[in-house]
């Protein structure tokens, strides 16, 4: 039985990178909707820091997550 949870628990944490790593491939940076400004327009630099700090971002909120998630689980 405990070989069978180990297993599992294997399994979802394998799922749950994939889809972390999916989900961070696609995210790029899109441009501020209230000043108008497109990456397109702006220097590589600048790109390359909106890049940066969507990854920041989506660390922090995972992050948290997983703590929350860690914290609130059941023991059998």
């Amino acid at each position: 039985m405990t070989r069978s949870k180990s297993t599992r628990k294997a399994f979802e944490g394998i799922v749950l990178l994939l889809m972390l790593l999916s989900a961070a491939r696609a995210a790029n940076g899109q441009g501020c909707s209230q000043c108008l400004d497109q990456t397109r327009a702006t220097p590589a630099s600048v790109q390359a820091s909106y890049r940066h700090a969507i990854e920041l971002m989506a660390g922090v909120a995972a992050g948290l997550f997983l703590a929350a998630a860690w914290m609130l689980r059941r023991e059998p």
